[in-house]
């Protein structure tokens, strides 16, 4: 085992012109988005529902989180691990999956990271508990 498979991996995401990294850890795979279904009266954030091998994932939209205005077309759906929940993430894009380097340990360069499933995971909890 080498140093480099110990390296921190991200996965690189595209969302309105920015670059994101999720860590790999949390992706548990990417799907396109066809299926992929709106609800009715669903916040702005909710992109909709898909199923995924018969399971219902909710599916968030990244810029909508971020900017509060929906993607207009999603490109691709990513799929992070909740505990034993899915959530899925609507991105423009899925680019590649890059690791950490000696000049940027901590992050790919040009690439801001994101905490997806803590992101997505506040989101899910406020909405369920509204509902309460």
């Amino acid at each position: 085992m080498t140093d480099d498979d110990h390296r921190p991996q991200w996965l690189v995401v595209a969302s309105a012109g920015t670059l994101f990294g999720i860590p790999v850890e949390q992706v548990r795979e990417v799907v396109r988005p066809l299926g992929l279904r709106a609800v009715p009266g669903a916040p702005v954030i909710q992109a909709g529902i898909v199923n995924v091998r018969g399971a219902i994932v909710t599916v968030l939209d990244l810029q909508a989180l971020r900017t509060g205005e929906r993607a207009v077309t999603p490109g691709s759906i990513v799929l992070l691990q909740h505990g034993a929940r899915p959530i899925g993430l609507v991105v423009d894009a899925v680019h590649d999956v890059r690791g950490a380097t000696p000049d940027s340990p901590d992050a790919p360069a040009d690439v801001a990271v994101l905490d997806a499933v803590a992101l997505c995971a506040r989101h899910l909890h406020s909405a369920e508990e509204r509902a309460r």
